[in-house]
């Protein structure tokens, strides 16, 4: 479990970087990762990481929102 976790971050973080580098958002890079790496191309994940992938899903939720939100500016909302 701990290797694919691995995996991911790593493999999620060099595609972000690649795709920040082609001006695409680096979060493009990263769901591309998840669908290469799971199961329905190259299944490199175990198996115990698709149990809790509802769970990592709203997680990762979290975190986009709150960057969305800490990106926001009060100014720009109120006009």
């Amino acid at each position: 479990m701990l290797t694919s976790f691995a995996l991911i971050f790593l493999v999620g973080l060099a595609m972000a970087s690649i795709c920040q580098k082609m001006k695409f958002p680096r979060i493009i890079g990263m769901l591309v990762t998840g669908i290469i790496l799971g199961q329905y191309a190259l299944n490199l994940l175990d198996a115990s990481i698709l149990g809790i992938s509802a769970d990592l899903r709203q997680m990762a939720l979290v975190i986009i929102l709150i960057k969305a939100g800490l990106s926001l500016n009060i100014s720009d909302l109120k006009k």
